[in-house]
């Protein structure tokens, strides 16, 4: 399952790695944009299998950041 950006803006910090066992809307990492820090929570429980982003980097709405296996 992907995870997708809502909205364009920057990953300020990213709380998991892969092989991570995640919980339904468990922050997985925080996005900035407008100057506000907002968390990315997971659409539903699984295991962190790719992050496709890095700290600091800008990303487009409907980007995918992560996928999660389960």
């Amino acid at each position: 399952m992907d995870v997708n950006a809502e909205w364009p803006g920057k990953i300020a910090e990213v709380v998991v790695a892969v092989g991570d066992a995640v919980e339904a809307e468990q922050e997985l990492l925080t996005l900035e944009s407008m100057k506000m820090l907002t968390p990315v929570a997971s659409p539903a429980a699984g295991t962190v299998s790719e992050i496709l982003i890095e700290l600091e980097q800008y990303v487009e709405e409907g980007q995918t950041l992560l996928r999660l296996d389960g």
